[in-house]
């Protein structure tokens, strides 16, 4: 099973609505549309999540590979990231830190959604859910561009999360029953993706690889 877990958005561009941006960008988004999605989303988290919080969102996430990959689907966001640690071995900041740890494990969310050609919003969380309306992998080309989009949005990590990500970073290998990609990103994260030898998403792994706080 997928763990969703967001780090912060990056490459966030001057796009900016009341409640959302955009991140990333490829190419020209309908201003209507951004606007509806991201009202749509909103009314959907305040009907099924009340009282919950985020920091980051929702924000669009869109690159080349992703509307390749996806075609029609639109894909959002919303992000919180666990408090830091705390500085110093002092009573005092253990306990602040375990106050802030309980409010971000019982109010804050992560999630990733996307809104189909029907306007139908889905959340994702398993493999199966990343596989609906993906072109089918039929090619290493094919496996760059579909691990690109799938590494985007996707995170089993608690301190990386969406953030664009390209097919020329991938490193595809063909394997009996499929292929094996690869990114690794320096200072950032290590993601893995399997495809099967039918071209859809067996499993997807993307770990933190960044400096840990001190």
């Amino acid at each position: 099973m997928m763990k969703l877990g967001l780090f912060g958005a990056s490459c966030v561009i001057a796009l900016m609505l009341d409640f959302g941006g955009v991140t990333c960008t490829a190419g020209k988004i309908d201003q209507d549309e951004l606007k509806a999605d991201l009202a749509k989303f909103q009314s959907y988290l305040e009907e099924n999540m009340p009282g919950k919080k985020w920091q980051t969102g929702p924000a669009r996430m869109d690159s080349e590979e992703i509307r390749k990959a996806y075609e029609k689907q639109r894909f959002y966001y919303v992000f919180s990231s666990p408090p830091p640690p705390p500085g110093a071995p002092l009573p005092e900041l253990i306990e602040e830190h375990q106050l802030r740890m309980e409010e971000y494990q019982n109010k804050f969310i992560s999630l990733i959604f996307r809104i189909d050609a029907e306007g139908r919003i889905t959340l994702l969380h398993e493999e199966e859910d990343y596989n609906q309306g993906m072109m089918r992998v039929a090619t290493d080309e094919d496996a760059k561009i579909c691990a690109a989009a799938i590494l985007s949005m996707y995170s089993s990590d608690d301190r990386v999360g969406p953030g664009i990500v390209a097919a020329k970073e991938v490193t595809v290998t063909k394997i009996e029953n499929g292929w094996s990609c690869s990114v690794h990103r320096e200072n950032a994260f290590q993601g893995e993706v399997l495809f099967d030898k039918d071209g859809k998403l067996v499993s997807a792994t993307k770990t933190y690889t960044g400096p840990l706080p001190s």
